[in-house]
């Protein structure tokens, strides 16, 4: 397990670091770190795969207990310069994504393609703003169980549903809270005509609350959006297989 330190804070973050070829970095949502992205692992076969925890998620040590998308979108790129690498393919999961939109319109010279994983530029539904609430309302009451509670709607084997419960126990609470907080009042829906690197959507059919925002993506000349049936919003996890295709397929095209 690499690990890189912060400069300025004297940090440690971790990530995972597998295959070679074409670079694409993944970035999770609140909590969860890398660990969510098990079985992207396959992807190594074709390309390299970064999984970053973010400060104060997973493994890696807290920077600040308030930090905001743009910080960690600065800390994306912290990662590239420890890794020499100029380029990535970006993939953003669920809340993840705003950081890798938030990275992609700041840098655009370090993006070659973003991907979205039910990705949205705000929180525009009631759907989805209970679901940031309930989830900051956990943090407060109980992390244990909210990561429990992730956990089992990602995976059904019961190894890798302990270890992402392991996994998340580890993050930071207040960090956890905190982004999931600044995420809530994030919108970079006007921004995105700036959004020149081209893009994938991926929804699942049964997240109609979330995937209810892709119409802010339609202005974008260079987007492609793949609906994958009888899912939620967990695609990587639970439709892992299809997402892997729809990703490879993508990448493939650029």
């Amino acid at each position: 397990m690499p690990f890189f330190t912060e400069q300025k804070a004297g940090k440690q973050l971790f990530y995972d670091d597998r295959g070679s070829g074409e670079a694409i970095l993944f970035i999770h949502p609140p909590g969860m770190g890398r660990k969510v992205f098990k079985m992207q692992h396959d992807l190594a076969r074709k390309y390299r795969v970064i999984f970053p925890d973010l400060s104060g998620n997973g493994d890696s040590d807290t920077i600040t207990q308030s930090p905001d998308i743009s910080w960690y979108a600065r800390e994306v790129v912290q990662l590239l310069d420890h890794l020499r690498l100029d380029r990535v393919i970006i993939v953003g999961y669920s809340c993840g994504g705003m950081v890798a939109q938030e990275f992609a319109l700041n840098y655009p010279e370090r993006t070659k393609a973003v991907i979205l994983a039910g990705g949205f530029p705000k929180v525009d539904t009631g759907g989805l703003r209970f679901e940031f609430l309930a989830g900051m309302y956990w943090l407060e009451k109980s992390p244990e169980t909210l990561a429990k509670l992730l956990s089992h709607s990602h995976f059904k084997d019961a190894d890798i549903k302990r270890d992402l419960n392991e996994h998340m126990a580890k993050s930071d609470p207040r960090v956890w809270y905190s982004f999931y907080n600044r995420a809530l009042h994030y919108d970079c829906s006007r921004r995105l005509d700036r959004l020149k690197a081209p893009l994938l959507l991926v929804y699942g059919n049964k997240e109609f609350w979330i995937n209810e925002h892709a119409k802010f993506y339609r202005r974008h000349t260079d987007a492609k959006m793949v609906v994958i049936e009888h899912a939620y919003h967990q695609t990587p996890a639970t439709h892992y297989d299809r997402f892997n295709e729809a990703a490879d397929e993508f990448i493939q095209s650029l």
